[in-house]
């Protein structure tokens, strides 16, 4: 009996102690997972801040771009504003000058001398002072004027031919008149002596009046018209220097506005920087207390726990034989479900994840081999969790069961007081630390948001930079292409004058030709007249011969006759003698008719030589007519030539005065307009001294903005010396907090070992408080 007594006083004081180990390895196993729950929320915590810090910095810096944004917009739409009011002035100061000029130009009074109706209406209209026409419009009327001049003149040159046509051919017909009723002139030599009446000779003054004054008045027209070409070079001068004006408003409005958001940006990052500055050395210091204070909590949960391992080892050291290989294989197991289960965690961005499933899954060997390796680690994760779930709800209903047993023998004990009083301080001061290293984080993204500003900032002077290099290069093909453009109008116009200068002559050289052509018919009707004339001439002497003989030979037969019936009527006896006298008198006959044929041979013969001689005559006077009437002709080109340059000088004789006149009038005007030029340059002088004098003051400006830039690029040096040096300490900071990982992830380990050995432990108290609870049971 007294040994079965020692024996339970032995098992009551061994359970006691078991007792104790068990609520301390309760207590670590508390720690660790509240310690990893707390890694967890913090690095949660962490995650969240960061997001919603971006998502802030972006808001910030959006709202900033758009204030900007509105800002240069409104500026933008006050400087449109105020070049539309330039414009409009612009505008009606040259509606002013073109009035002006359309009053006092010489076109309207070359127009109103010309006297026709068009043009006296269109001075009128020019005249009324309610009409506005801009020099666009009156270009185009003025090209419009000088094509329908050009189609009136050529028009008034065909009327003029047919004319003159129509003149000579009644002057054809009325020569040819006179020489057919005429029987004393007779033949070509009377035709050419004939002379021309004084009534033609006055319709041919008045046609050359009638066109020299035409000639004239096309001349005029030519002259007002290269006047409005002259206003329109004028004009496109002044077009030109308004746009270059208006180019330089308008860069001088952007450059303002570039400098104002240049030195926006540049006092925003000065506020942020100063502010930086100001509070840098206290981050310092924050930093380094977070990492003094992160180093003791570091060793002193290194402390704890490694006396709680020396303290469970030298409890458990009569155990170690039995259960050193199977912790060996289970701990292994574990470390590799481990790794695989912390790859799958610090992958997922610090997301712990918990394990809820009771129902653990069978799987067979045979498809675990055929899985592929992503699958088979899903599957060892599953398997793991289900296996700690269930080592978990153990382990809890031992504890459970050991607290009620401590609770009716003795009541508690004074460590799970005094470790869950650490773990609350440990609870109360990971927030706080949590909290300042979020600000650090968000200070950190405030310096990158700040350097990528700058960069940016960077990029654009480059682009603007590069804009304006091509700005300048495109105005400058631009002036190259004006000017190309004005040297081609200019060849254009000269073109032009060349060609209405060669249809002029070339209108001339068909006249010319079409007078030859038709005095060469004329002459040719009047050859053939003269010719049909000395035909019938040759006929009617032709036929007076054959008459003639005709008449003589009716004679002789009479006479021949009235023979033959006188002897007749005589005597037989006088046969012989009338015999020998008809004979006689036939041989007489015959000897006159032979004489009358030879005379009318010798006439045929004569007339047949005075034709061909007449043929030679005609074809000389032929040669002669023609050599004639080719001097004829240069004699009258020269006769005209010289009318017309009388006509010229008795013109511009004429009107000299007026042009005098005219010339006086617009180079009065024109002295008007450079004293009015002379002044305005003075005036754009001015302009000038006082622009120069503002470039001076903002060159000023410039130069102290390059200083601040330079101040502000060292100090910017200097803060990212300091950024450097903060990113050191917060690499040192990451080392740390590895090596704290470390540390954690050898506690879990030990917290592993310590888990086998409990459940051996477990087990082996269970089996002795059966056996004992056996023993009570038989007692």
């Amino acid at each position: 009996m007294e040994n079965l007594r020692v024996t339970d006083a032995s098992a009551l004081s061994c359970g006691d102690g078991l007792v104790q180990l068990d609520n301390n390895f309760q207590e670590s196993d508390k720690l660790e997972d509240k310690l990893l729950e707390g890694l967890d929320s913090y690095l949660q915590d962490i995650n969240d801040r960061l997001t919603i810090s971006r998502m802030v910095s972006d808001s910030v810096i959006k709202g900033v771009v758009s204030a900007v944004k509105q800002e240069a917009d409104e500026k933008i739409a006050q400087k449109e504003l105020e070049v539309a009011g330039l414009k409009g002035m612009l505008h009606l100061y040259h509606v002013d000058v073109d009035e002006k000029e359309f009053l006092g130009s010489p076109l309207t009074c070359e127009k109103e001398f010309l006297g026709s109706p068009l043009t006296c209406h269109k001075s009128k209209s020019s005249c009324h002072p309610r009409t506005y026409y801009k020099f666009s419009d009156n270009f185009v009327e003025n090209d419009r004027l000088r094509e329908s001049m050009g189609s009136l003149r050529n028009v008034a040159e065909l009327q003029f031919k047919i004319l003159k046509k129509e003149i000579d051919r009644m002057r054809g017909f009325s020569s040819i008149r006179r020489i057919g009723s005429g029987s004393e002139q007779l033949g070509l030599g009377g035709i050419l002596r004939d002379k021309v009446s004084e009534r033609w000779t006055d319709v041919d003054v008045i046609l050359e009046a009638l066109r020299a004054t035409i000639d004239d008045v096309y001349i005029q027209v030519e002259d007002m018209f290269q006047l409005s070409k002259v206003s329109r070079c004028a004009w496109q001068q002044e077009r030109e220097f308004q746009a270059e004006i208006e180019g330089m408003v308008i860069k001088n409005c952007i450059r303002s506005l570039q400098e104002e958001l240049e030195e926006r940006f540049w006092d925003q990052n000065a506020r942020f920087c100063g502010n930086e500055s100001v509070n840098w050395l206290e981050k310092i210091q924050e930093i380094s207390s977070l990492r003094q204070e992160l180093d003791d909590i570091s060793k002193s949960l290194s402390g704890h726990e490694i006396g709680q391992l020396t303290s469970l080892m030298s409890l458990e050291i009569g155990e170690e034989y039995n259960y050193n290989k199977r912790s060996d294989h289970f701990q292994r197991k574990v470390l590799s479900n481990h790794g695989s289960s912390s790859t799958l965690i610090w992958e997922g961005n610090g997301k712990h994840e918990d394990t809820k499933n009771n129902t653990p899954e069978s799987s067979d060997p045979a498809q675990l081999k055929l899985m592929p390796k992503d699958e088979l680690v899903f599957e060892m994760t599953k398997m793991r969790r289900n296996h700690e779930s269930k080592l978990q709800e153990m382990t809890e209903k031992n504890f459970f069961l050991k607290r009620e047993l401590l609770r009716l023998r003795n009541g508690g004990s004074s460590l799970p007081l005094k470790k869950d009083k650490e773990l609350d301080m440990l609870k109360t001061k990971i927030p706080h630390f949590i909290s300042r290293l979020d600000g650090i984080l968000l200070e950190n993204e405030a310096l990158h948001a700040f350097g990528e500003n700058a960069d940016n900032i960077g990029c654009l002077k480059d682009r603007l930079e590069s804009l304006l290099s091509e700005n300048r290069h495109l105005r400058d093909s631009l002036s190259d292409k004006k000017k190309e453009v004005t040297c081609l109008t200019s060849q254009v116009s000269d073109a032009e004058n060349k060609m209405s200068y060669h249809h002029l002559i070339e209108a001339k050289l068909l006249c010319d030709v079409e007078d030859a052509h038709f005095k060469h018919s004329i002459s040719e009707d009047v050859y053939k007249c003269a010719l049909r004339e000395l035909m019938c001439q040759i006929k009617w002497v032709t036929e007076e011969s054959d008459l003639q003989c005709n008449t003589l030979q009716d004679i002789y037969k009479i006479f021949f006759n009235g023979a033959i019936h006188g002897t007749e009527l005589s005597s037989e006896y006088e046969i012989e003698d009338s015999d020998m006298e008809s004979i006689i008198t036939q041989a007489l006959c015959g000897i006159i008719y032979r004489e009358a044929l030879k005379d009318a041979e010798e006439k045929v013969s004569c007339l047949n030589t005075k034709y061909v001689n007449e043929n030679k005559i005609r074809v000389s006077l032929e040669v002669e007519a023609q050599e004639k009437e080719a001097a004829i002709r240069l004699e009258v080109a020269n006769k005209e030539r010289l009318k017309q340059k009388i006509y010229s000088l008795a013109a511009s004789l004429e009107e000299k005065p007026e042009l005098l006149q005219e010339r006086s009038e617009e180079s009065n005007v024109m002295k008007g307009n450079l004293d009015k030029a002379l002044e305005k340059i003075a005036q754009y002088k001015v302009k000038m001294c006082e622009l120069n004098q503002k470039l001076e003051l903002a060159m000023g400006k410039l130069r102290g903005a390059d200083e601040e830039r330079r101040m502000l690029h060292d100090s910017n040096q200097e803060k990212e010396k300091a950024l450097s040096l903060v990113k050191a300490k917060e690499k040192e900071n990451q080392m740390q907090m590895e090596s704290i990982i470390v540390l954690v992830h050898g506690l879990w380990k030990a917290v592993h070992g310590l888990e086998c050995r409990v459940k051996e432990n477990i087990s082996n108290i269970s089996l002795r408080l059966i056996f004992w609870a056996m023993k009570l049971m038989l007692f």
